[in-house]
């Protein structure tokens, strides 16, 4: 299922606490709470609600917070929402204090009704801030407010994947099986796993230890099997079941969008009788609800790879290394199973590779049986001869992998037959390559219509939902949002950023660039890394450039990395050797970088201060036309006699342009200039849409003769 990881005070605490913290309490406020109980109603929770975010209100009092209108504004629009049980779309810009806005009223709302709340973000960075410092700046709040300090020991918990959670009963048997499984590197890093969970773990999750295990290490020793259950593990020895033992307190759950779509989509919630989405009466706050279209297509359909399929059969058994789940109970027909499914995987998958794709990256499935079968006779082969093993075996633990081993690859079955025979019509299909040497094939699906599925299995839940985000509108209406994800009856709220953009920001557009799109690009790449160069080394502080592919970005590093170099200062790109933490963190330590970067880092890329004094937009973010799930769209969209640009592709890239210009102001004091590189947000008909999101109206146009000189 999930992993659970709670956050409570300790008895031995030393952090000040709220009622310490605060100053002077005034007599009307304590007057207004006095009456509470525990069970508030919808008047006192909207009295409750106000007396924090009001002018010289609690947030003031206790945690010194400056009032902001558009965060008491929000706050009250939540809670008004959760108290009627409605659903609720409201876009705060930058710095309005949204977690606050939400959490405060959540968990009261969660507490007077005994209903878990469901806290779900899409990055890491968001999940970090809730967990380090909102949730304790709440805690610390309720605890300086009379009559509800009761409830500053809520419960706390973020979910994850089960198989990010080390099982102390599969690590057991796996150090005691290592000849079987294990070659010589991987004995080593077992070892350390173990070490690791005997000293120096926390949590048990995989990402505390550094390095990562690799994963075909990690996934025998992980929670994801029937080996861990509560009959075999336990909260006092089991990483997952001391979690799992949080899940049933946790009045605040925080989960990532992936893993609750993928909840969802597995069937995972509530009984159809019951309320709720992920756990029953519980109700659900999006932030970064922008990202719930695209996040929310990924996870409710299909992906199936062949790195995967191959290590599983690896991990039944491996006939060169002779390791592996049937290395001492193997029959030598199991052996020959395991060897005719290893060979009719490599054909399929170079089948698909050489005819396929062939030259392509990606091709979209149109024709039912266009991909060949020979595969489903060993694969299903090798599924009855891992139960026919597990079931004359006496060792329960090796029995439980054997069969967790033929459900994963009975699984691998009913995913290839639904995309050979492209079962669901209201699915698009396709084939992808991936990895660092584009050697691994996907077989993936999408919903056509996202917004069918989650009407179905969000909306309708008799769950109140909330959706937030600085980027939910386009002309300050929702119209497009609400479409995607199929939204009907919600209430609506917007509130603008309360920073000083007119003053604290520049904006400039280059004029003349070559048009990017050119069948003979080196006009516009040699424009595109001169632009870069000049702006960027023009400026004292740091420089984010925003790229749209990997192909430019790549060209700018290598033609500027000698230039840099010779300036003694650093530049660093995306995808060249640091990950996205590491360089957030270079750039902050040198204030003086160049960081070229795509996709993540248009949105959630956090830097305050000089040290991102400049952010360059390379080229306006269209999606790809060419994807599958577009060209499938595209489709629909012409049939019905619409425009695709208009309807799907311009919305889209008008949000992720605000979600890009958003990286520059981070807080009050922040100064920065934004420059644009893409002339045709002048000289396009659709610039328009992009100008009118702008955070200021006033804009200086410049030319490539006034900033550089291309060179010949």
């Amino acid at each position: 299922m999930a992993r659970i990881q709670a956050f409570l005070p300790s008895s031995g605490a030393t952090l000040l606490s709220g009622r310490d913290a605060v100053r002077e309490v005034s007599l009307p406020m304590i007057r207004a709470l006095e009456d509470f109980s525990d069970d508030l109603g919808d008047s006192e929770l909207e009295d409750a609600v106000s007396s924090v975010f009001r002018p010289g209100g609690w947030l003031e009092e206790v945690l010194e917070f400056d009032y902001r209108s558009e965060q008491e504004e929000m706050a009250q629009a939540v809670c008004r929402s959760l108290a009627a049980g409605d659903n609720l779309l409201f876009e705060a810009g930058t710095g309005v204090g949204k977690s606050l806005a939400y959490l405060v009223p959540s968990i009261l709302f969660s507490k007077a009704r005994k209903r878990p709340c469901v806290i779900a973000t899409n990055t890491i960075s968001l999940q970090e801030q809730l967990l380090d410092k909102d949730v304790p700046a709440l805690r610390l709040l309720l605890d300086g407010i009379p009559e509800l300090s009761k409830w500053s020991d809520f419960r706390c918990a973020l979910l994850v994947g089960r198989a990010n959670y080390l099982c102390s009963t599969r690590l057991n048997r796996a150090m005691v099986g290592q000849s079987d499984l294990f070659e010589g590197a991987q004995r080593e890093e077992l070892r350390r796993i173990a070490e690791w969970a005997g000293s120096e773990a926390g949590e048990g999750i995989r990402q505390e230890l550094s390095p990562v295990p690799p994963a075909v290490v990690w996934d025998a020793v992980n929670a994801d099997s029937s080996v861990c259950s509560n009959k075999r593990c336990s909260p006092d020895t089991c990483f997952y079941r001391k979690a799992r033992a949080e899940v049933d307190k946790a009045d605040l759950v925080i989960v990532n969008h992936s893993l609750l779509f993928s909840l969802m989509g597995a069937g995972f919630g509530p009984a159809e009788d019951e309320d709720g989405v992920i756990f029953a009466n519980d109700f659900v706050v999006f932030d970064e609800a922008h990202e719930m279209p695209e996040v929310a297509s990924e996870h409710l359909g299909l992906s199936l790879s062949s790195w995967a399929i191959e290590m599983s059969i690896r991990k039944i058994y491996n006939p060169r290394k002779r390791k592996g789940l049937l290395a001492k109970s193997g029959r030598s027909t199991d052996l020959d199973a395991v060897e005719d499914a290893e060979l009719a995987v490599s054909d399929f998958f170079h089948h698909l590779h050489v005819n396929s794709l062939g030259k392509k990256d990606r091709v979209r499935l149109l024709e039912k049986g266009t991909l060949p079968l020979e595969l489903f006779p060993p694969l299903s082969r090798l599924c009855r001869c891992l139960v026919e093993v597990a079931e004359g075996t006496e060792d329960e633990s090796l029995r439980l992998e054997l069969k967790d081993q033929a459900k994963r690859l009975q699984g691998y079955l009913n995913s290839l037959s639904e995309i050979v025979d492209l079962k669901d019509e209201k699915s698009v299909y396709w084939l992808e390559r991936t990895g660092k040497k584009n050697q691994i094939i996907h077989l993936r699906s999408a919903p056509l219509d996202i917004s069918e599925v989650l009407r179905e299995r969000l909306f309708s839940r008799q769950a109140s939902v909330v959706m937030t985000s600085a980027t939910l509108t386009r002309k300050g209406k929702a119209d497009s949002f609400k479409a995607m994800v199929g939204l009907e009856s919600v209430r609506e709220g917007i509130v603008n950023s309360p920073f000083d953009y007119q003053s604290n920001m520049q904006i400039r557009i280059l004029g003349d660039c070559p048009e990017p799109a050119e069948q003979n690009r080196s006009p516009y790449q040699k424009c595109l890394a001169e632009a870069v160069h000049a702006c960027s080394s023009a400026i004292q502080g740091g420089t984010l450039a925003l790229f749209t592919n990997y192909a430019d970005l790549r060209h700018c590093f290598q033609c500027l990395r000698p230039r840099w170099d010779k300036l003694g200062r650093s530049i660093y790109a995306q995808g060249e050797g640091f990950s996205r933490t590491e360089l957030r963190k270079r750039l902050l330590e040198e204030g003086d970088a160049l960081l070229l970067g795509a996709e993540s880092f248009w949105k959630g890329f956090d830097a305050k201060g000089p040290s991102l004094s400049q952010l360059i937009i390379t080229r306006l973010p269209f999606e790809n036309p060419g994807h599958p799930l577009m060209e499938a769209k595209t489709e629909i969209l012409s049939k019905e006699g619409k425009s695709s640009f208009m309807e799907l592709f311009l919305p889209s890239a008008v949000i992720r342009f605000r979600q890009g210009m958003g990286r520059l102001i981070r807080s009050r004091t922040d100064v920065g200039e934004l420059v644009i590189l893409d002339s045709r947000i002048l000289k396009k008909r659709y610039g328009r849409s992009f100008l009118n999101e702008l955070p200021k109206k006033d804009y200086e146009v410049f030319t490539s003769d006034e900033a550089f000189h291309l060179p010949d």
